[in-house]
C-alpha cells in the first residue's frame, strides 16, 4: 500500500511539474468596431410617404445589426435617446404614432405610422433626430440595446458620422 501511494505521489509530482516550451504567439486579435450614423432634420411627410430611407457605406456584414434610437430630448445638457420602435398616444383622439425601422445590407429605412397623423403635431413629425447603431454580431449577445451609450461603447465606437 505504501508502494501504490509513493507511486502516485511522484507520478503526480512529476506530471503537473513539466512545462514544455513556450508555443509561437497567436494571430493579434482584431478590434471589433461598429459605426454610428447620425441623421439630423427628418421630417415626415405626406409627400415622402412618411419614410425616411438612407444608406450607409461600408455595407454591414452579414449577421451585423442595426439599433436606431430617436432623440427625445436634452436634459442638463445630455442628449436622451430613445430605441425604436416607439409609440405615441393621443389621449384626445385616440390615435397612435408609431416610429419603427427595417434595414437590408446597406440602407436603413425609418417609417412614422398612424392611423391619423394630423392627430400629431411637428413635435413628433418635424425635425426630428435618429442615429443609426450598426452593431457587429460579435457583440450583440449581452449588451442593454436600450441604452445606446452602453451599445456604443461595447461596439468600440468613438465618433458619430453625421449625415444632414
Amino acid at each position: 500500500m505504501k508502494k501504490i501511494i509513493a507511486l502516485l505521489f511522484v507520478s503526480t509530482f512529476i506530471f503537473t511539474a513539466c512545462e514544455g516550451p513556450e508555443g509561437p504567439p497567436g494571430e493579434p486579435g482584431t478590434v471589433i468596431v461598429g459605426e454610428t450614423f447620425e441623421y439630423a432634420n427628418v421630417s415626415f411627410t405626406p409627400q415622402n410617404e412618411f419614410l425616411f430611407t438612407a444608406t450607409y457605406n461600408p455595407p454591414l456584414v452579414n449577421g451585423d445589426a442595426i439599433l436606431v434610437y430617436r432623440l427625445e430630448g436634452v436634459v442638463s445638457g445630455n442628449d436622451v435617446w430613445e430605441p425604436l420602435p416607439t409609440v405615441f398616444f393621443n389621449n384626445d383622439t385616440g390615435d397612435d404614432l408609431r416610429f419603427r425601422f427595417n434595414y437590408t445590407l446597406n440602407r436603413v429605412r425609418i417609417l412614422a405610422e398612424s392611423s391619423d397623423y394630423s392627430a400629431f403635431g411637428p413635435d413628433l413629425l418635424s425635425n426630428q433626430v435618429f442615429r443609426a447603431v450598426i452593431v457587429p454580431a460579435d457583440l450583440i449577445n449581452g449588451v442593454d440595446t436600450s441604452n445606446i451609450n452602453e451599445v456604443m461603447k461595447a461596439a468600440n465606437i468613438k465618433t458619430v458620422q453625421k449625415m444632414y
